[in-house]
């Protein structure tokens, strides 16, 4: 059959393998992203004992590494170079490095690094894959395939060139650039001396290689050397640049020689094309061609070649006759049916330049060239000439041209003296004149201008042809003198004489009847009918046409930088014209205009016509190999399907590589389509290692995607040609009758339409060893034409494989399946035999862990192009206890498999079968591998990078390193989050916009076996200050206040103090200030900044600023300063002393109602009534929250409840101001203690609890707390509320209870009110009040503490007897009251509420006791709060932790009272 013409969807094939290797070496990466520059891929030779030098040139490296390295056995790689470093034992090789420079960005993007791999003394065995690899994400590479042949090799020498052929002068003359010009030179491009890098002028070797062949056709030798027809276009002057389409990439380096020795030649002895052909229509049916003879100095033609060849007839064709005689010849008869294309070929002697060509068609479009030809061979063709033959109509007449005004003698006969005048105004058919002509015949313009009117106004034509309105008055021939403005009238003259030319009347007629036919995608016939005036003037014709919209592939022609083109124009001498070149499915625009000796007409009516779009080639019907169907077959997946194409796109290639890598032998199976295509593979120059992939296979361990990459064009032509002709593959093949010897066989035949002459069987007797095994030729062959066949004189006993192939005069398809069949009556019980896929092969161990194997395998070779396969995969573990026949089996659809929970250190025996629609195919070869042994995991200390300085806002790139079997699970961990996690040794994570707080580092593994491991690494992160403040301190006016900033930097910062924004007024340590910074405040690279003013004065400034910088920037923190009250104590402090025994020195600061802390701050006598005056300030309040929040330590802070600490002198030094400051501040805020407490028994179970608001800031109360326990219990219950009453639930009748309440809100607490004791019985009430201040409660204070001390020494000694003494409560059910911002207490500090042992204390006296001054004397006597943990006498809280945001959590009996946020 003949060549399918038709272009067929397909598929793409083995290019996505290629396109692996194509990836690395496309230079198509961003500018700031390293690339390797693309290098030839095809095979290198070299003779054994020679050295080899493998270039590798990479671009924008950064700080990236180049390492060469060598594929060995498959896909195993061995590293040979690092960098500039070798690290193989083989002293032969070595690495060159030319670091590229920087200091010129042009050498820059057009150089590189360049990385030399040497081989000293090249081996046999060093033939192979080599490659250039950068570890960049994803990785680069680049492939270099190198073949080694032996030194004693007899094959011919290097080709001699019989011609120093030299075209340099030719190149310059084709605008080739100088530092290309090394390549017009023949000897050069053998020798490598060119001097440039070929991809440096790529863009000129269209014009070199044109240049190279002289104009000669050196095909014919190239022939003769078998170079293949895809590798002939040097042979031809032509140069394909690879385009984006996969045909386009094929390789003919290995006959790059081979051409150039053609050429050498050709240009020694073949003739040069004759020079400017050119073609004359004569009539309808005649044309004369004529041509000059080739320049002189090559060698002579002997005759000339003239085809003639017909392209369209756009009549019905007419008949004509005629011979070939005396080198002028006509066509053949023909009819519609043969007529096109038809081809004639006229030979003339050599000394002639003419010929007529006759008996053509009319209104025929014919395609013309002319070549010479001696006894050696031809020229090329220098251009094709193409000629439209004319309708049959009667001659045309001869040109008459309309006489013109006598505009000469009118200037003469007004006195127009002047010659220049005269010659260049005054004659009408002057085209062209000049501003010197202007203003040389100025004095006679009203003459001139009035002559050339002709005593007619053109002012309306001038209009009409947009010249300006000054222009216009010379048109209308009334000028009276004209001035330098009228020289730009110069530039409209072409317009003006046409206007002179319309009005002389000599102009023809506008073309009428405009019309276009015979519309094709890329061309049209244009006709139209020449006007009744002056007609017989015209001489030619001139067409414009443009598209109106153009399409998208005639934008490049038709628009500049989206700027449209004018028209284009074509002339003719008569109608009709063909319109060439035009876009498919695209409107035009189209007019004409007749043109005689005067000038043009106007212009033609405008037509508008739509070309059609180019029909799709014509898809397959179904009874034809339908390569789009097979890919669904095989269930290619949607977003691998634009690979079906044998006419695919690299780019779609590139974008789908790693997708649809997996996809790759079924995209190869369904491109072959069941055909063997290896004779045209070899014939196209495909090597034999890649002939397997023309089979639809890769059983070649050398057919890797490096080697084969390079003839991908070749084997894509192919097997796009070979679907056309080739038989396709029989299907449903079957026996259905065995019997002793003998084999009935059935087929169907291909379901596509290509001519099948016969079929062949194959068949070979096979052990159950060898039957696996797949050979394309059997020992035995029967060739015939039915689809059935029975095979006789076959051994009983014996075990055959069998196929069939079909077979016609063009090739042969490939099996689709193979027989197994053992020719013996009854050893197939099923009866009929099912040809099934042959076994797939070629096992691998791909990676392997303690635990798990990963295998993968080719798919059958024998099979159906539109088989879908499934795959079963058998293994077991050799030593075993168990059956040696038993197999684990595991079923996949891919060509891989990773075994998991496999035991360690443990070999396996494999094999896998493939499963289609007909059955189960034959095992493949059995693989044998082990399981690494298991080892625990290691983890090595994180590596961070950069080492010194991780910035805030910036990237750190974190190494963790991992050993372990099977390979571990790495986490990383920052600051305790998990940012990352894989299954790997080497797990590299960058993290983006790091933060101040990502200061610990940990590195996790953990494989299952052992102990997990996670090493950390501590980093600073450096960063610009952050400073905190307590925005607005209340300050009484006169006193001392401490000013506070937290600062947060790294590296260290200036801290300073500022009385202004602007940092103009710095404050200075000493005199009324005392500035003090506290490093490393909570962790390395926080500090505390202090700024103590020892007695505040409004006048001087209500805000200080505190700032901090360093090197990453600076931040100013504003602290406002309002003026408060004077610290009421709401006692009468003088009282309140006398009653705490302050010593009579001391007393000078309990004059009046507020204490004066700074007449006893720096008086030694006092400081042991310190915490007595603590107690009269705090005012029934617990400020310990603000303290908290200011730094004071745990060992102070009972001060800021009114209690005694232990190390009086230390507080009293260093944080004395900061808790008088927090009294100031919650002095309005904080409530004193609930008042009046009363609890009486509602019912056997419940008891109501009331008391009144306190005194202190009763309207700031939030919630109350109330807390319960039996006398005796260490736990106790508590609820909330914000009433001033509740109900507690869960009491037994007759038990002693004791209760307590605090007062609270969102700042802080009230100190406890004191016990209360009851024994709960229906109708019980019992109360206790905490009063205000007043000298009766102090009296009766005086009177307690006695009593309180009797009691107190008594409760010890019970303490210590029953060992209770510093035995703390349970947490669970103890009382707890913390304030919203306590979380910063460090040591848990706890809060207590005073027992009264044995009920001996009634309410109304503990209520005096706390009312009056809420403690006894030196902390001996409490009735409220006491600091220390007593035997059975106090209520523990639980500790207060990080966690406590306010209250303690909601009770369910509340009502859902919200706790407070802190």
């Amino acid at each position: 059959m003949g060549r399918l013409e038709n272009a067929l969807p397909g598929l793409l094939l083995f290019l996505v393998a290629c396109l692996l290797v194509l990836q690395s070496s496309e230079a198509a990466a961003a500018e700031d992203k390293p690339f390797i520059r693309k290098t030839t891929t095809a095979p290198r030779e070299f003779r054994e004992g020679e050295d080899v030098l493998l270039t590798c040139v990479v671009t924008n490296l950064g700080n990236h590494t180049v390492w060469w390295s060598r594929r060995e056995n498959g896909e195993r790689k061995r590293i040979l170079t690092i960098a500039d470093r070798s690290i193989t034992y083989d002293n032969r090789i070595s690495v060159l490095h030319d670091r590229a420079p920087t200091y010129n960005s042009s050498i820059f993007t057009q150089g590189g690094d360049v990385w030399v791999l040497v081989i000293k003394s090249v081996q046999m065995d060093d033939a192979g894959v080599y490659m250039c690899e950068v570890n960049s994400n994803p990785i680069l590479t680049s492939h270099y395939v190198i073949s080694v042949k032996p030194s004693n090799s007899s094959e011919p020498q290097e080709i001699a060139l019989r011609s120093n052929h030299n075209y340099t002068q030719c190149c310059q003359d084709n605008g080739v650039m100088s530092k290309c010009l090394g390549f017009c030179a023949i000897h050069n491009i053998l020798e490598g001396t060119s001097g440039i890098e070929p991809e440096a002028c790529e863009s000129y070797f269209p014009a070199i290689v044109r240049c190279m062949a002289d104009m000669r056709n050196h095909v014919p030798c190239c022939e003769k050397e078998r170079v293949p027809d895809l590798c002939q276009d040097l042979c031809r002057g032509d140069y394909t640049i690879q385009e984006d389409n996969i045909k386009k990439h094929f390789s003919c380096t290995a006959y790059t020689e081979v051409t150039l020795m053609c050429i050498s030649e050709g240009v020694e002895i073949l003739p040069k094309a004759p020079e400017s052909p050119s073609v004359t229509v004569l009539g309808p049916n005649t044309m004369k061609v004529q041509w000059h003879p080739p320049s002189p100095g090559s060698p002579a033609p002997e005759h000339y070649i003239i085809n003639v060849t017909t392209i369209t007839k756009f009549d019905p064709p007419a008949d004509v006759t005629g011979a070939l005689t005396s080198g002028d010849g006509g066509l053949d008869k023909h009819d519609d049916l043969n007529y096109l294309p038809k081809q004639r070929h006229l030979k003339v002697s050599a000394n002639r330049t003419e010929v007529m060509v006759r008996n053509l068609s009319p209104l025929t479009w014919y395609e013309v060239s002319v070549i010479s030809q001696n006894r050696h061979g031809s020229s090329l063709v220098p251009y094709t000439l193409r000629a439209l033959t004319k309708a049959e109509e009667s001659n045309k007449t001869e040109i008459v041209n309309p006489e013109l005004p006598d505009i000469i003698g009118c200037c003469n006969d007004k006195g127009v003296k002047h010659y220049r005048c005269i010659k260049n105004l005054c004659d009408p058919n002057t085209r062209y004149i000049t501003e010197p002509d202007m203003i040389v015949c100025a004095p006679w313009a009203a003459e001139t201008f009035s002559c050339l009117a002709n005593d007619v106004d053109h002012s309306d034509c001038c209009l009409e042809r947009g010249l300006p309105p000054l222009c216009v008055e010379l048109c209308s021939g009334n000028v009276t003198k004209i001035d330098y403005k009228y020289f730009k009238c110069v530039d409209y003259f072409t317009d003006y004489r046409s206007c002179l030319m319309k009005g002389y009347n000599v102009l023809p007629g506008v073309p009428t009847s405009i019309s276009v036919t015979n519309i094709k995608p890329t061309f049209a016939l244009l006709h139209w009918r020449p006007s009744e005036i002056h007609a017989d003037s015209i001489s030619a014709y001139h067409a414009f046409f443009r598209p109106i919209q153009a399409g998208r592939g005639c934008k490049s022609d038709w628009f500049m930088d989206n700027i449209e083109l004018a028209y284009r124009g074509v002339y003719t001498d008569s109608p009709p014209y063909v319109l060439e070149h035009l876009c498919p499915e695209t409107q035009y625009e189209v007019y004409v205009q007749a043109v005689n000796t005067y000038g043009t007409s106007d212009s033609s009516e405008r037509v508008l016509f739509r070309t059609p779009s180019i029909q799709k080639e014509q898809r397959l019907e179904d009874n034809t190999y339908n390569i789009t169907k097979c890919c669904k077959n095989v269930n290619i997946s949607p977003g691998c399907m634009p690979l079906c194409d044998y006419n695919a796109r690299m780019t779609h290639v590139r974008a789908l590589a790693s997708i649809c890598a997996g996809e790759l032998t079924s995209l190869l199976r369904c491109g072959v389509g069941g055909r063997n295509h290896r004779p045209c593979c070899k014939r196209r120059g495909v090597p034999a290692s890649c002939l397997s992939m023309c089979s639809g296979s890769f059983t070649s361990d050398r057919a890797t995607p490096a080697l084969c990459m390079p003839y991908i064009g070749n084997i894509m032509m192919c097997l796009e040609e070979g679907v056309g002709i080739l038989p396709g593959p029989v299907t449903d093949l079957h026996a259905n009758k065995v019997t002793n010897g003998s084999v009935t066989l059935v087929w169907q035949p291909p379901q596509e339409n290509v001519t099948v002459d016969a079929y062949q069987i194959q068949y070979q007797s096979v052990d159950k060893h060898s039957a696996s095994k797949v050979i394309f030729n059997l020992n035995n062959t029967i060739n015939v034409t039915d689809t059935a066949v029975t095979l006789t004189n076959l051994t009983t006993g014996k075990l055959y494989n069998i196929f069939v192939i079909s077979l016609n005069e063009e090739g042969r398809s490939l099996p689709s399946s193979v027989l197994t069949i053992n020719a013996t009556d009854g050893a197939h019980d099923e009866g009929v035999v099912v040809g099934v896929p042959s076994a797939p092969h070629s096992l691998m161990l791909d990676r392997k862990t303690a635990t798990s194997l990963t295998i993968v395998w080719q798919p059958p070779e024998l099979a159906h192009p539109t088989d879908s396969f499934t795959y079963k995969l058998r293994f077991r573990a050799l030593g075993s206890s168990e059956d040696a026949d038993v197999y684990n089996a595991t079923v996949t659809g891919a060509t891989a498999k990773r075994l998991e929970d496999l035991t360690p250190n443990t070999q396996y025996v494999l094999y896998v079968t493939a499963l289609n629609g007909f059955g189960e195919s034959r095992a493949s070869e059995t693989l044998l591998a082990w399981t690494d042994p298991a080892y625990p995991a290691f983890v090595e200390t994180p590596t961070v990078h950069p080492i010194n300085l991780i910035v805030e806002g910036g990237t750190m790139t974190v190494l963790c390193i991992a050993m372990g079997s099977p390979p571990p699970t790495v986490s990383l961990y920052i600051s305790g989050v998990l940012i990352h996690q894989d299954v790997t040794r080497h797990m590299v994570t960058v993290v983006h916009n790091v933060t101040r707080d990502m200061t610990e580092i940990s590195c996790y593994a953990d494989n299952g076996y052992g102990t997990p491991m996670q090493t950390s690494r501590t980093i600073t992160i450096s960063r610009r200050p952050q400073v905190t403040a307590q925005e607005t301190v209340q300050v009484v006016s006169g006193r001392s206040v401490t000013l506070e900033c937290t600062v947060d930097a790294w590296p260290v910062p200036s801290l300073v103090w500022w009385r202004d924004p602007d940092g103009r007024v710095p404050v200075i340590h000493g005199g009324n200030y005392a500035i003090n910074k506290i490093d490393d405040f909570k962790g390395e690279g926080t500090y505390l900044m202090q700024l103590t003013i020892r007695s505040f004065n409004q006048s001087e400034g209500d805000r200080y600023y505190c700032h901090a910088s360093n090197a990453f920037g600076t931040f100013t923190q504003t602290i406002k300063l309002e003026l408060a009250k004077p610290l009421n104590i709401q006692i009468e402090v003088s009282e309140c002393c006398r009653v705490s025994n302050v010593s009579d020195t001391c007393m000078d600061a309990c004059s009046f109602d507020e204490l004066d802390f700074d007449r006893v701050m720096n008086r030694e006598e006092c400081i042991p009534d310190f915490g007595k005056l603590m107690k009269c300030a705090a005012d029934g309040s617990d400020h310990r929250s603000c303290c908290s929040q200011k730094g004071v330590p745990t060992q102070c802070l009972d001060w800021c409840r009114g209690e005694p600490v232990a190390r009086n002198h230390l507080c009293q030094l260093q944080w004395a101001p900061l808790i008088f400051a927090c009294f100031n501040e919650g002095q309005d805020m904080l409530p004193g203690p609930p008042l009046r407490v009363q609890i009486v028994s509602v019912s056997a179970t419940t008891a109501r609890v009331t008391w009144e608001p306190p005194v202190k800031n009763p309207d700031t109360v939030e919630l109350y707390r109330v807390f319960w326990r039996p006398i005796g219990q260490l736990k106790a219950r508590k609820n909330d509320t914000s009433q001033t009453d509740i109900t507690i639930a869960g009491l037994n009748e007759g038990t002693t209870y004791e209760i307590a309440v605090k007062a609270g809100n969102h700042k802080g607490t009230s100190i406890l009110t004191p016990t209360l004791t009851f024994t709960h019985r229906v109708l019980y009430v019992t109360s206790a009040s905490t009063h205000g201040s007043s000298v009766a409660v102090a009296v009766g204070v005086v009177i307690a503490v006695v009593l309180l001390c009797v009691f107190m020494v008594l409760g010890i000694f019970w303490a210590r007897k029953n060992k209770l003494l510093f035995t703390k409560s349970a947490s669970n059910g103890g009382i707890s009251f913390e304030n919203p911002s306590y979380i910063r207490e460090q040591n848990g500090d706890t809060v207590q509420i005073a027992e009264t042992p044995n009920g001996s204390l009634n309410g109304n006296i503990t209520s005096g006791m706390n009312g009056g001054v809420n403690g006894g004397v030196n902390g001996g006597m409490n009735g409220g709060i006491t600091p220390t943990d007593v035997t059975g006498g106090v209520w523990n809280t639980h500790n207060v932790t990080s966690s406590t945001p306010g209250f303690e959590d909601d009770l369910p009996s509340n009502g859902g009272y919200r706790r407070f946020n802190s």
